[in-house]
């Protein structure tokens, strides 16, 4: 498969921005001020609204109908089903990141739902005491000493950093998934999976985006804020914030998960 110029493109743009927006500490280990990491708060939160105009109008509807229609068994099966779509490109990012068990983890869950779980329609490797991780590119970079950059709101795409936008791109390319079906001319079912990885995500995390939308006197800066503590967090070894807040995937993208508009 081909990788096209605008990925290097992208690589290059990533450096220039996030070196020019370093933190003076480490930022996976202080506590930073968000507002200094928003140098592009204005455009970012006209991004913002966009984003939930778009959410109310079209995603939203869609995930409460999937959630009063669905039956929760089924509901669990083929959230199972996306999430091992997924497991590939954790083992590869938990090889970048030298982490030989957890990498021989999400390989024997991969081999054990794909076969015995029906692609991963049932989670028999949880069952099995293997609990799902999850690894993308952006948090190897950051293992890997590569600043994070400012905050950004992405259309559609909702929060994101260049570090993570660039982990994204990468994942794309590693994921066996996405390249047997490019390679193949079959681009149209990579299109589905996303439609429906993000349906699937956007209803697993509705009641809570909703309780957290009401309850915050400034919704953008509360999910700037959640997501950035999470980042770091995550990079610390996966410890996800505890919070009653949503959880950190209703904010946060991975992978090749076009998860959440707001």
């Amino acid at each position: 498969m081909k990788i096209h110029k605008s990925y290097y493109a992208f690589i290059a743009l990533f450096f220039l921005i996030s070196c020019g927006h370093s933190l003076k500490n480490n930022e996976e280990v202080s506590i930073v001020n968000e507002k200094d990491q928003d140098p592009l708060e204005p455009i970012n939160r006209k991004i913002f609204e966009f984003n939930r105009v778009v959410d109310g109008l079209i995603l939203e509807p869609f995930a409460n109908l999937y959630n009063m229609t669905v039956n929760e068994n089924v509901k669990l099966s083929i959230s199972s089903f996306l999430s091992n779509l997924g497991e590939p490109v954790t083992f590869t990012n938990d090889c970048f990141q030298g982490k030989g068990e957890k990498s021989l983890e999400a390989f024997s869950r991969f081999m054990i739902n794909t076969i015995f779980g029906l692609f991963g329609l049932f989670d028999v490797a949880e069952k099995l005491g293997m609990p799902r991780h999850q690894e993308d590119f952006g948090q190897t970079l950051a293992i890997w000493g590569i600043p994070s950059g400012p905050y950004l709101v992405v259309p559609l795409l909702g929060s994101s950093t260049p570090r993570s936008l660039t982990g994204r791109l990468t994942d794309f390319y590693l994921s066996p998934y996405n390249y047997y079906m490019v390679h193949y001319d079959r681009r149209q079912y990579i299109y589905v999976r996303l439609g429906m990885d993000t349906l699937v995500k956007r209803a697993q995390y509705a009641g809570d985006i909703k309780n957290f939308r009401e309850n915050s006197l400034d919704f953008y800066a509360a999910v700037r804020s959640f997501y950035l503590q999470n980042q770091r967090a995550q990079v610390q070894d996966n410890k996800v914030i505890e919070s009653n807040s949503p959880s950190a995937d209703a904010f946060n993208v991975d992978e090749d998960d076009s998860k959440f508009l707001e």
